[in-house]
């Protein structure tokens, strides 16, 4: 019997584009190259410096509307080192001011794609097939092509192997299995890991990427890397977890995990300095991580966005709770501040 042949598995960092929900990307002009350098000299396989989008430029952010903003912050590229930026297609860059892939810009563009959306007259309308063809544009623009289905756990069994077969065909460098709100356990998402392995092929990587807001991110990552997937596979992963929510799988702990299991080399060294000199800062005025209201969005699927703000308003959990309850499909998708300012009253 032929020996399984076991896929590679990478690190990508998302420090600066998944941070960025905390702070508005304004990390600062010189740390976005620093954080950026940093991350490169770790040794971390793909580094994602920020967004994609059709506004305007400033400097001291990490989104971009032209890839030439995104290569003066790659420099010189590093052998070995991918390079990624990403878009969504809900308030994507349009395609005709994209500049084509050349040997100094971006590798990679990930694409967050929805599985539905809301239309102006607030119906639920699909949003698939207009990712694809976003997508299909990337491909063609000479760009390898991450495919980022938003809130995987929303998608039935059979309209998960539907949407992969159907990305499968624009042979995307991978397919994630991406858990938005941090709801789902390492078992759920493994479930939705052996969909995409079993329905598109080999040379495709598998993703992931997940959010604390369950404290399940570690658990994942470490249950797909021992699954020993025969594909090669990619955990997103930031320092010290910075992200939207409760923050996503802090690259500290995994990349030392992966040292230690994997046989990965990664200087953890190099990803402490980024925390010593910029995240700290960025945490103390505007902390993220786990706590009771992260958690109640979680479990009853809900925007993050609420928990935020029951935080910062120290409203009672049980309201909280009590209000998390009653809201339709639409506003547990959609953010609505005045829904909880009503509670308040």
């Amino acid at each position: 019997m032929e020996e399984a042949i076991l896929g590679r598995i990478q690190l990508l960092d998302c420090t600066l584009r998944d941070g960025g929900y905390i702070n508005d990307w304004c990390f600062g002009e010189s740390a976005i190259k620093d954080i950026t350098d940093k991350m490169v000299q770790s040794g971390v396989d793909i580094v994602e410096i920020g967004f994609l989008k059709n506004e305007p430029y400033q400097k001291d952010r990490c989104v971009f509307n032209s890839v030439e903003q995104v290569k003066k912050v790659i420099g010189k590229k590093k052998e070995g080192v991918k390079y990624a930026v990403m878009c969504e297609v809900v308030n994507p860059l349009p395609l005709e001011l994209l500049a084509p892939a050349d040997k100094d810009s971006a590798d990679i563009i990930r694409v967050i794609i929805w599985k539905t959306k809301h239309d102006e007259q607030g119906n639920v309308v699909d949003a698939l097939q207009e990712g694809f063809e976003y997508c299909k544009g990337i491909v063609e623009k000479g760009y390898k092509l991450c495919v980022q289905p938003a809130r995987v756990s929303q998608y039935s069994d059979k309209e998960f192997v539907a949407m992969v077969k159907q990305f499968s065909i624009l042979n995307p460098l991978a397919i994630y299995v991406v858990d938005s709100w941090g709801t789902q356990n390492p078992e759920n998402l493994l479930h939705y890991m052996h969909l995409a392995d079993e329905n598109m092929p080999k040379h495709i990587s598998l993703g992931y990427h997940g959010h604390n807001n369950m404290m399940q991110a570690l658990a994942a990552a470490q249950t797909m890397i021992h699954e020993k997937f025969q594909r090669d596979i990619i955990i997103d992963a930031s320092v010290y977890g910075i992200g939207r929510g409760a923050g996503n799988l802090n690259i500290e702990i995994i990349a030392k995990y992966m040292n230690e299991q994997c046989g990965k080399q990664y200087d953890i060294e190099k990803i402490l300095r980024i925390y010593e000199n910029y995240i700290k800062d960025v945490y103390a005025i505007e902390p993220w991580g786990y706590s009771i209201p992260f958690y109640l969005t979680a479990r009853y699927e809900c925007n993050p966005n609420y928990a935020r703000y029951c935080i910062k308003n120290e409203l009672p959990i049980s309201l909280f709770e009590n209000a998390l309850k009653k809201l339709n499909a639409f506003d547990k998708i959609i953010y609505s501040p005045k829904i909880l300012e009503d509670i308040r009253k």
